[in-house]
């Protein structure tokens, strides 16, 4: 199983909770498709009612039989799995190799390697045949084209020119 992410608070007035990860969400669970709400170190079955993206790494989603805020309070703090694992296909930790862009300067560069931090992604780019660490933060994702193997970024000004 993999961690979708963890419950930071009830949403809404029909039982939503909101599910926020470092790394980013990896998909959406589908209406009918369980995901596992780990409570006191074991993993519960809880089916997905709706579920939708809000932000690269934020996600609200209801359970079946759940339709008050009351009902998943108790939720809040706890890790979410899902089954879905890499086949999902959206894992950041699988973007070496992709080419980068980053939209604000129009620099590109090939990511060579991907270092996990605790709490952080780097990507390490070649880019104007220097490495630079580039950090994989929802926030700065504009787009991830798998099938193209491309990524977009907004990336801060000055951050390719903090190795020189």
């Amino acid at each position: 199983m993999k961690t979708l992410g963890r419950i930071t608070k009830t949403y809404g007035f029909e039982g939503a909770v909101v599910v926020r990860s470092e790394s980013g969400i990896t998909g959406e669970p589908q209406q009918g498709e369980p995901v596992f709400v780990v409570t006191d170190g074991i993993p519960v079955p809880f089916f997905t009612r709706e579920a939708y993206r809000t932000a690269p790494d934020t996600l609200i989603i209801s359970f079946d039989d759940y339709l008050t805020p009351e009902s998943v309070a108790h939720l809040r703090g706890c890790d979410m799995l899902t089954e879905r694992g890499e086949e999902a296909g959206d894992d950041l930790a699988t973007l070496k190799g992709f080419t980068l862009t980053d939209t604000g300067t129009g620099l590109t560069g090939m990511i060579t390697e991907i270092i996990r931090n605790p709490g952080q992604l780097m990507a390490v780019a070649l880019i104007n045949d220097e490495e630079v660490y580039i950090p994989l933060h929802p926030d700065l994702i504009v787009s991830i084209d798998r099938r193209h193997k491309a990524i977009r970024l907004t990336l801060p000004e000055g951050l390719v020119n903090l190795n020189n």
